[in-house]
């Protein structure tokens, strides 16, 4: 059986481990905070996510994974373009609102930041660490969560400043 289909059939869910107990090994993998935004004008939608990573160096793109129900997800399937956020750690405020904690939702949420655009006209964080302008080149469906593949068609850095983390269920930093 090649590898292929051994992706396209996945074994029950049964047979895997409680999602209780993988949610809470989850929560002591630290990551990198990010806002992932997608959508322009009324459309803008965003999202406070830690499942991003690398994909490729060539061509460069990267991953990152939303979950079907939030608002992003749509704009993200209609417009096939997201930006990818890198969060200072003094940006946590900011991971807050988007994360849904402050009672804030939709296009409201940009209410609060430096935004800009690059290529794709989608929101970016001026002040961010560091901002990727995606156009999305695959997209996989996978129970609660779509792995959005996003070619990155431009890139923003700005490494002075320490990253926000999160690990156990809170926000911290490296500095």
């Amino acid at each position: 059986m090649s590898a292929l289909s051994l992706l396209s059939k996945p074994a029950p869910s049964d047979s895997f481990v409680d999602p209780a107990a993988f949610r809470a090994g989850m929560r002591e993998f630290a990551a990198g905070v990010t806002i992932i935004t997608t959508g322009t004008g009324a459309e803008r939608r965003g999202l406070t996510a830690t499942a991003v990573c690398s994909m490729s160096i060539d061509p460069p793109s990267l991953a990152a994974c939303v979950q079907v129900t939030a608002a992003a997800h749509a704009e993200i399937v209609r417009s096939g373009r997201f930006a990818v956020n890198m969060l200072a750690a003094d940006q946590e405020p900011l991971a807050r609102r988007f994360a849904g904690m402050t009672g804030v939702h939709g296009a409201e949420r940009f209410a609060e930041g430096n935004w800009t655009t690059l290529e794709t006209g989608v929101p970016v964080l001026a002040d961010a660490v560091t901002a990727f302008d995606c156009v999305v080149i695959a997209a996989i469906d996978r129970g609660t969560h779509t792995l959005f593949i996003g070619g990155v068609k431009a890139v923003r850095t700005d490494a002075t400043r320490p990253s926000l983390i999160h690990r156990s269920a809170a926000f911290t930093t490296l500095a």
